[in-house]
């Protein structure tokens, strides 16, 4: 097998998203008004809401984590992957919910331009590089 360098860009891109995730995540148990702003914690389905989502960023953080450790295309597009699905509902939901106080298409621009085209020409270089390492 053939030794495949990822770009620097993607690791450290990746690494501050995983170090992000792994932030929102475990503030999402200890002050989740941080993660959300106004977020109030004042029913069960409340609490089981925010623990759910900081179990997530806690999961994306370590998937990607130990992807970018690996340093296997076909992990680092995956795990890259799973951001994209989950930013891109995210962004709906940012939207719609009003909690950030900016317009919609403000937090539309930010989502796309931020996240999901880097994640998507970021999947694609993985493939690309992925067959290369298969060669």
């Amino acid at each position: 097998m053939s030794t495949i360098k990822i770009p620097t860009w993607i690791t450290v891109f990746g690494g501050v998203l995983a170090a992000f995730g792994l932030f929102l995540g475990v503030m999402g148990y200890i002050k989740p008004d941080m993660v959300i702003l106004g977020f109030i914690e004042d029913t069960n389905a409340h609490s089981m809401a925010i623990w759910m989502t900081s179990a997530r960023n806690i999961a994306m953080a370590a998937v990607m984590g130990y992807a970018l450790f690996l340093k296997q295309p076909a992990l680092i597009g995956l795990a890259f992957l799973m951001r994209l699905v989950t930013e891109f509902f995210d962004m709906f939901g940012t939207a719609a919910s009003g909690v950030m106080e900016v317009p919609s298409a403000a937090i539309y621009a930010m989502y796309i331009l931020l996240f999901i085209i880097p994640e998507i020409y970021i999947i694609r270089k993985m493939k690309l590089l992925s067959k290369i390492q298969a060669d």
